[in-house]
């Protein structure tokens, strides 16, 4: 291949990348959000975290989320692994999508007032991303289904043996797609 045709397709390519904003199918994304997450036990806990979203059809897309949320009431941190699968319905040229999905994770418990085991939750969420050239910003909620027993608790916990830690999830952030 000649080298004015290479240079022209690396333009065109570019160029659609650029533009593409919230094109879902696209491939491969990337993102940082803040997270908030009101529990029921735990009281207000916020953090942030990152996730890598594959986009293999328009409808359709599977991320992987790691994150960290730190609860001041109870001086717990709490790290969920999580994968969701997200239903996509691009409107507005695709580059306003919103979604809803369900997904899974794994919750590590670390504090110095309680000691709660590792458990598997469970959430349902709903989102819009609002695309900008090749950034997107990503705004969801969520609802956190989860339990965990909790022992050798101080103060907010002291009286449970379970706590609830479901409760309202709101993570906002940026997306960057390649």
């Amino acid at each position: 291949m000649d080298r004015k045709r290479c240079s022209g397709m690396m333009l065109v390519t570019t160029l659609a990348l650029m533009i593409g904003g919230c094109s879902h199918g696209s491939g491969l994304e990337f993102g940082a959000f803040g997270s908030s997450l009101d529990s029921d036990d735990l009281g207000d806990g916020y953090g942030g975290g990152v996730k890598a979203e594959l986009n293999p059809i328009d409808m359709i897309s599977v991320d992987a989320r790691a994150s960290w949320i730190h609860f001041d009431d109870t001086d717990i941190d709490m790290v969920p692994l999580e994968l969701a699968g997200l239903l996509n319905f691009p409107i507005l040229w695709e580059h306003i999508v919103p979604y809803i999905g369900a997904g899974v994770g794994y919750y590590l418990f670390d504090g110095s007032g309680a000691d709660l085991d590792d458990e598997v939750g469970f959430f349902p969420l709903a989102g819009l991303e609002i695309g900008l050239h090749s950034v997107s910003v990503l705004a969801e909620a969520r609802w956190l289904f989860l339990e965990t027993d909790v022992e050798g608790a101080e103060d907010e916990l002291r009286n449970l043996t379970e706590a609830d830690v479901d409760g309202l999830g709101v993570n906002l952030g940026l997306l960057f797609r390649f």
